[in-house]
C-alpha cells in the first residue's frame, strides 16, 4: 500500500482500521461477497456514512466506507 509510512512498518496481519472508501457501499460488498470475501452486514453510522468490516488472509482488518456527500467526479 505504500512506503516509508510508520503505519506500513509493522509485521503482516498488523494493519487495524484501513478505510477503503467507496462511492456504492452496496455494489462493492456484493462484489466482495461473489469472490468469497467474508465481509460484516453494512452499518450505518450516521451523517450518511455506512461501513462494512472485513480481513485480509493476513489477517489486516478493514472497513469498506461509503460516504454519501463523496460522490462523483470532483472525488
Amino acid at each position: 500500500l505504500g512506503t516509508g509510512l510508520d503505519v506500513y512498518s509493522g509485521e503482516p496481519g498488523s494493519l487495524r482500521g484501513l478505510h477503503l472508501v467507496v462511492e456504492d457501499i452496496d455494489q462493492a460488498r456484493a462484489e466482495l461477497v461473489r469472490r468469497g470475501v467474508e465481509i460484516g452486514e453494512i452499518q450505518d453510522f450516521g451523517g450518511g456514512v455506512r461501513g462494512a468490516d472485513f480481513a485480509d488472509p493476513d489477517g489486516n482488518t478493514l472497513e469498506l466506507q461509503e460516504m454519501a456527500w463523496r460522490k462523483g467526479a470532483k472525488y
